[in-house]
């Protein structure tokens, strides 16, 4: 049988793991929730699940089935709300997926009023570097800095990123502090992304742009352990501001080349979610709390 039941018990197996967990939920047991899938696979005729000892793994079909489910069910739950007249009280689990160092550094510490602020709400959240396949992963909102090049997604701007370059007051007494941007070719510089290609920061310089080579013997994918190294003496980095704040005001960095602003000056932080719907008011109230909360942390 096919019902709303059997595709929010589907869902509900699918973000629990395990057949066990839902029963807890539900207040059921293991074998009934087992049963109730398996007369779900024999109506579709396929399998959804492989199951083993620990977990039940999703197999093609399932992929495919839980996409379609766990939309059907969001809508049937945002139907319900709006004919009670609960839509404007947010409630349910709220999927979001960011990059882990705007999580620890900007999300974590708001959280808690945002999660005071509407008790009805749970957030999931996923960490990740890559644009997320938003839709089939069931992700309600993902942050992201950059510019976006999806044309099937909707951004909405919350901030804007600017970064600067900074090393530790030993490093620069040891090595020498730069007064050129081409004095940065002798320097140990950091790099964010690990790339085999070379590394080029660029600077505005009058009307023009200044591109540098720049190397050193330390690439890293995060901005936190870049943070950290530049801390320790390893180089000069660069780094956002609102990485970078808390160490410039205590001194632990200083900034270098403060003379010559970095090309582009800022980054867009934006809130982006999919098409095709209206914006549940859960997303909504997330997104005008970023908005508000990062406007200042962030610029």
């Amino acid at each position: 049988m096919e019902d709303i039941s059997s595709l929010r018990l589907f869902v509900q197996v699918c973000d629990l793991g395990s057949f066990s967990a839902v029963a807890r939920s539900t207040h059921t047991t293991p074998s009934a929730v087992s049963r109730q899938i398996s007369r779900l696979e024999e109506y579709l005729g396929a399998r959804l699940l492989q199951r083993t000892t620990r977990q039940q793994v999703l197999t093609e079909a399932g992929e495919v089935y839980l996409r379609h489910a766990r939309q059907i069910v969001e809508d049937v739950d945002m139907a319900r709300r709006a004919v009670s007249g609960l839509s404007n009280a947010p409630s349910g689990v709220l999927r979001v997926t960011m990059e882990t160092d705007l999580a620890q550094t900007l999300l974590s510490p708001i959280l808690p009023e945002f999660l005071a602020a509407y008790p009805d709400l749970r957030v999931q959240l996923h960490t990740s570097a890559a644009l997320e396949d938003l839709v089939g992963r069931g992700i309600d909102v993902a942050v992201r800095v950059g510019h976006l090049e999806n044309s099937s997604l909707i951004a909405k701007r919350l901030s804007t990123s600017r970064s600067l370059l900074v090393a530790s007051p030993g490093y620069l007494e040891q090595n020498g502090t730069p007064q050129y941007p081409q004095d940065l070719v002798q320097l140990s510089c950091l790099s964010f992304r690990v790339e085999a290609d070379q590394t080029k920061w660029h600077f505005k310089s009058g009307e023009s742009v200044l591109s540098v080579p720049v190397l050193g013997r330390v690439q890293v994918s995060s901005l936190i352990f870049l943070r950290e190294a530049a801390k320790s003496g390893l180089g000069i980095a660069m780094l956002p501001t609102w990485v970078a704040r808390n160490d410039l005001n205590s001194g632990r960095l200083v900034p270098v080349l403060p003379g010559y602003p970095l090309e582009p000056p800022a980054t867009p932080v934006s809130a982006v979610y999919p098409t095709g719907r209206n914006l549940a008011s859960k997303v909504r109230v997330f997104i005008d709390f970023l908005a508000n909360k990062m406007r200042s942390d962030i610029e």
